[in-house]
């Protein structure tokens, strides 16, 4: 299979091979969505932490699309160019998984009145930009998202009602970022094969992380949502619990858990294993990483590749932002973490 072979085609995928059969055509699946729950005009802001957008769908107001602060975003793309430093020199390449703002990617679901700045439509491109230029590879991911949701809006690539993205976003994610991983680094070849693939299933999300912040009464509006899904191919094993031969890891917080499919996704499209280690949102990216280079597990089997996944709106705060809570530590602790774990 190859990996460039972009997600397309509607209707059920064709052709079972040993791995799998080829990943669908971008985000157009032959099962309707059900009529949303609540959809009509948009309503004004909430004052919640929850923005209300038209035809119902919801935003989280914490990433803000008015304004952008440059001198907060340097601070973190120059602590982050030491971080994928101190990685290289290890021997170790770092992919940034860089999933684009939700309220870009479908700003035509913002409400009335809210828009994005020029200075915010930007910020994307000046991370991918800058990382590149330490020496990480950023998928653009940003083009690929806006792309497929205004081509074909038939699976979205965000859940309505919450702040992650779709098994069908995080197939998109995947195959972008295999594509870009065999055609710019030099893996050699696997021992052992991908994760094998199989049929769609759907996955159903019974309330998103974003309903609480409404009022009881709003809540009751919305119901569940669904997204196709890839089922693993019966018996498989290779490249998803095989992760002692992995010399990919994906480390990040919970759009890369395991209930979005990104991981065997990917693992199917470099055709090796893929390990995976995830910690929750509010945990956050930084200590996620830190949390895996303590580890045994690191310790045992040092990666040709990390795939370290952020979300764009995250990268306005260094590690030790209060949204981080009890896992918030300096940029300086941080850094020396990376340095002590690789030497």
């Amino acid at each position: 299979m190859s990996a460039s072979r972009e997600i397309a085609g509607r209707g059920e995928p064709e052709g079972q091979g040993r791995r799998g059969r080829p990943l669908p055509r971008r985000a157009a699946f032959a099962l309707p969505l059900a009529a949303a729950p609540g959809a009509g005009a948009a309503q004004p802001a909430s004052p919640s932490l929850t923005v209300i957008g038209r035809e119902g769908w919801l935003f989280p107001l914490w990433d803000r699309l008015d304004r952008l602060d440059m001198g907060a975003l340097r601070q973190v793309l120059q602590m982050q160019a030491e971080a994928i430093g101190i990685l290289k020199r290890g021997g170790i390449e770092t992919v940034i998984l860089l999933l684009p703002s939700k309220g870009r990617v479908y700003r035509r679901f913002l409400p009335e009145g809210m828009r994005v700045s020029a200075e915010v439509d930007r910020r994307y491109g000046t991370v991918a930009a800058e990382l590149g230029r330490a020496g990480a590879l950023v998928p653009d991911l940003d083009t690929a998202f806006r792309e497929a949701a205004s081509s074909d809006p038939h699976w979205p690539l965000f859940f309505r009602t919450d702040t992650h993205w779709t098994p069908v976003g995080a197939e998109l994610a995947a195959v972008r970022t295999a594509r870009d991983m065999l055609s710019r680094l030099r893996l050699p070849p696997s021992p052992r094969p991908g994760t094998a693939l199989g049929e769609f299933r759907m996955m159903r999300l019974a309330a998103g992380d974003l309903l609480p912040f409404l009022p009881p009464a709003q809540r009751a509006n919305y119901g569940p949502e669904e997204s196709p899904i890839r089922e693993l191919a019966q018996g498989a094993g290779g490249g998803l619990l095989e992760d002692d031969v992995a010399d990919v890891q994906v480390v990040g917080t919970s759009n890369v858990q395991p209930r979005f499919g990104f991981q065997p996704v990917l693992s199917n499209q470099i055709m090796r294993p893929v390990g995976l280690a995830w910690r929750p949102n509010n945990i956050g990216p930084y200590a996620a990483l830190v949390e895996y280079l303590r580890g045994s597990e690191f310790r045992l089997r040092r990666p040709r590749v990390i795939v370290w996944n952020h979300i764009e709106g995250d990268m306005m705060g260094l590690p030790n932002n209060q949204s981080w809570q009890r896992a918030a530590m300096t940029p300086r602790a941080f850094l020396e973490e990376l340095r002590r774990a690789v030497a």
